[in-house]
């Protein structure tokens, strides 16, 4: 099975870099902007300091959590292992750096008032968004008692008060958090790879979209059915502009915008 992932991994990537395109393949000023103001910022934000201080903590901790996790990287953990050591859950689930400082940007840049997190994992990802925008109100979402409880304690270390745990399965919790922001500006799916789940949630979150929202898919080539998922939200007829940046996928429902995908080096 291992074995069977990494070569989904490679041939999804050898895919990717066959159709991936430069800036002067992008013609639209919309995914241009992107392209420059998200993409190739690269500003060294002093809020970048605050989550590499508190992801050292965690990589050096010794301490170990009860693991509870729901979505298809739990075979990272294995099933009779109940604890497990807060660095390898760190290692194995967290954002990183580089895809959390993307997001960083990608908050700056847009600007959302409200954020809902699929799969908060230690609250790393989630720290970036607060950074981001400490003004916004963030919703996130999590099946693992300790591991939620573990991101409210970092929360407090970055000196964020605008994060809002949900803990729980995703089936079950949705609609709570859609009581509390039934219009979310961006929405980050990162808590089950698995192709059904992942169109479940999309299909879900959908009916709760404007125009202005933004979903953001994390791992879209991390398996062939996560490929597939993918492939399916950006051919919606609702999904306006689709962005591969292999490692996440981002959907824009802006109705300005013409129906385009693009596959771009990251």
């Amino acid at each position: 099975m291992i074995m069977s992932r990494q070569v989904e991994a490679v041939l999804g990537y050898l895919k990717h870099a066959l159709k991936a395109r430069s800036k002067y393949h992008i013609h639209s000023p919309f995914v241009f902007g992107f392209y420059q103001n998200v993409l190739k910022d690269e500003h060294t934000y002093t809020q970048y300091r605050v989550v590499n201080r508190l992801r050292k903590e965690l990589e050096t901790a010794s301490r170990f959590i009860k693991r509870k996790d729901l979505g298809a990287k739990c075979k990272d953990f294995p099933c009779d292992q109940r604890f497990v050591r807060v660095k390898d859950v760190v290692h194995h689930s967290s954002v990183t750096r580089k895809k959390g400082e993307f997001l960083f940007r990608l908050i700056l840049q847009y600007k959302p008032s409200s954020i809902l997190e699929l799969g908060t994992s230690l609250g790393i990802s989630s720290i970036y968004f607060g950074l981001a925008a400490p003004e916004s109100k963030i919703i996130t979402i999590e099946g693992c008692l300790d591991s939620a409880n573990l991101a409210r304690e970092n929360f407090l270390k970055a000196g964020l008060k605008n994060i809002q745990v949900i803990t729980g399965n995703f089936e079950e919790k949705l609609a709570d958090a859609f009581l509390e922001m039934p219009l979310p500006d961006l929405v980050f799916f990162d808590g089950n790879h698995r192709k059904e789940p992942t169109l479940s949630y999309f299909n879900q979150c959908l009916q709760h979209v404007h125009p202005g929202t933004i979903f953001v898919f994390d791992d879209i080539h991390w398996s062939l059915g996560m490929e597939e998922a993918w492939n399916t939200i950006r051919l919606h007829p609702r999904v306006k502009v689709s962005i591969d940046l292999y490692h996440m996928g981002i959907v824009f429902f802006r109705e300005e915008l013409s129906k385009e995908d693009f596959t771009i080096r990251f």
